[in-house]
């Protein structure tokens, strides 16, 4: 489609485009009329607008407009823009251009169909940078989707999402005017180093070879075994670019072999030990279009952020399990994180560190009070005392019974008693959080519970994110702490065993957010869709909506073998 166009083109505008009795006036006012009659839909005031501004005259018919209307069917086909393959009415482009190429219309006629292509091309134009700025996913229904999860399966599903709006229209009829499609359709890409990545993947994934069928087995193969699938398993890795693409392949579990395995493992969140079982072999059957359709879901994910965050700032993926941090667009820090269960998701949200808290108490919030505390008492009365949770009416500590509880349980009335874990090893946020207050009352904190880090799917909070390297955190974010914080300063307040804020001179952004493809040194990511929201949002897009979403009861993992603590933030 893209060559005809550009043939049919390029014959036009190398014709005598007004040899016959043509004015731009004619064309003008069929413009006029085309806009009245031919424009429909959400774009058509701004299509009006643009040939408002502009005089009402051609913008892309004829010899001086020849270079731009090239670049604008060369950017309708190009996947860094449209990587849907959308239409955006070429089949209409080519169809008139290739009418008037070959004298198929009529002096008469001649004026409206130079209008019409005319208005088709700047409404592609504009179809086009909507889908550059928004997509054409339904962002609304999403989030209608998301909320009633509550009131079906009691999850509260928080993502702050603010689609953008279709962007500056003096801008685009500067790009238009200006001969500068290109650039200007560039400055509208969204998250632009990522999505450059993610449209770089999205080549590769659609040129790959078909993926070989490998057979299952009981038996797992590791290095030194012999089986006729472990040429499949080769051919497989080899399309992926996991298993070097000029070895030869054979039937022997080599040292190569091993490597590739375990890079593939990595890269899908497997657990990673460079042989083949059941589960390896089921990802490896997986067809390439399911990684297609998650890159492009993910390109989708790009239209709710900005071209590029701050200068400095902390990144939180969540099905990624990993905290970044940013400096200069370079990251200079990466760490595991626990986060939110799959029936307690972690909102996703963008905020700024304020301060952080060494030997913080824990103030278990009335939601967790309700679904969790007052059953864990009625099972064991000793809880409080044994995790160092004190009881507060007002400012005064009281003693706590059952009956004082239990009328609260199923109440949607705030419980009147404060429920405060003190400082010590076993507090639930561990010896440091880092605070961005905020309505959820969530952040990043130490965790009294290492081993959950270890696990292959870390989904065990109640939304908070617990940090692997929390100290390692706490000395980069230092640089910026009103006052001198040395390693020894740390220590002594740390052996106090009494909270310490340490507030920051500068706040720190943090974004909290959800991509489950990601390119990182060289290599493609692929992360599982803990929370659903991947797939909540392809029921959403134009051409595939669907008014409602049911969880599956059948998921990743279960949602009732989560729990490893009674309580946990």
């Amino acid at each position: 489609m893209k060559l005809l166009i550009l043939v049919l083109f390029t014959s036009f505008f190398h014709s005598t485009l007004f040899a016959q009795a043509l004015t731009i006036e004619n064309i003008s006012t069929d413009i006029v009329q085309g806009l009245n009659t031919r424009i429909k839909g959400k774009n058509k005031t701004i299509i009006q607008n643009i040939y408002t501004q502009t005089g009402n005259q051609p913008l892309w018919i004829g010899k001086n407009n020849e270079r731009k209307t090239a670049a604008l069917i060369q950017a309708l086909n190009d996947p860094l823009f449209n990587y849907k393959n959308k239409s955006f009415d070429q089949s209409s482009i080519s169809r008139l251009f290739y009418m008037l190429d070959n004298g198929e219309v009529s002096t008469a006629k001649k004026a409206t169909i130079y209008a019409r292509l005319d208005l088709i091309l700047t409404s592609s134009m504009v179809r086009l940078v909507r889908f550059i700025v928004q997509s054409d996913v339904d962002w609304n229904l999403v989030k209608e989707k998301m909320f009633a999860l509550e009131e079906s399966n009691d999850i509260k599903a928080k993502w702050e999402m603010t689609p953008k709006s279709f962007p500056n229209q003096n801008a685009l009829i500067s790009a238009i005017a200006n001969d500068e499609i290109y650039p200007y359709l560039t400055s509208l890409l969204p998250m632009e180093k990522r999505y450059r990545k993610l449209i770089e993947l999205l080549k590769n994934y659609r040129v790959m070879s078909k993926f070989p069928k490998i057979p299952y087995s009981n038996k797992v193969l590791k290095l030194g075994d012999s089986a006729s699938r472990i040429k499949e398993i080769k051919k497989r890795l080899q399309i992926s670019g996991d298993y070097p693409k000029d070895k030869k392949i054979n039937s022997t579990f080599d040292k190569l072999l091993e490597h590739a395995v375990i890079t593939y493992q990595k890269r899908y969140l497997l657990k990673v030990t460079g042989q083949i079982d059941k589960t390896t072999t089921y990802y490896l059957n997986q067809p390439a279009s399911s990684n297609i359709q998650a890159i492009i879901t993910n390109l989708d994910k790009t239209k709710l952020y900005p071209k590029s965050f701050e200068n400095e700032y902390v990144e939180v993926n969540i099905p990624d399990f990993n905290l970044r941090y940013y400096v200069n667009g370079e990251m200079v820090q990466k760490m595991g994180l626990v986060v939110g269960r799959l029936d307690r998701p972690t909102p996703l949200f963008s905020d700024k560190i304020e301060y952080i808290v060494l030997n913080p108490t824990w103030t278990i919030p009335d939601n967790l009070i309700k679904r969790d505390l007052i059953h864990v008492l009625r099972e064991n009365p000793k809880y409080l005392e044994e995790n160092n949770i004190h009881v507060f009416r007002g400012k005064k500590e009281i003693q706590i019974t059952q009956e004082m509880l239990d009328p609260y349980e199923k109440n949607t009335k705030h419980v009147p008693y404060r429920f405060v874990q003190f400082p010590g090893e076993t507090n639930a946020l561990g010896r440091v959080k880092f605070m961005f207050p905020n309505k959820y009352a969530v952040y990043l904190h130490d965790t009294d519970n290492k081993s959950l880090l270890s696990r292959r799917y870390k989904v065990y909070s109640s939304g908070c994110m617990r940090v692997e390297k929390p100290f390692d955190l706490l000395n980069t974010l230092l640089r910026h702490a009103r006052g001198n914080y040395s390693d020894e300063k740390i220590a002594q307040i740390l052996e106090s065993n009494k909270p310490t804020t340490i507030r920051l001179k500068e706040s720190i952004p943090v974004h909290i957010l959800y991509f489950t493809v990601y390119e990182e040194d060289g290599l493609a990511y692929f992360k599982n869709d803990i929370y659903l929201y991947d797939t909540i949002i392809e029921e959403s897009v134009e051409g595939n909506k669907k008014s409602t979403f049911t969880i599956p009861k059948k998921r990743m993992i279960s949602v009732k073998k989560q729990g490893t603590k009674p309580l946990a933030n």
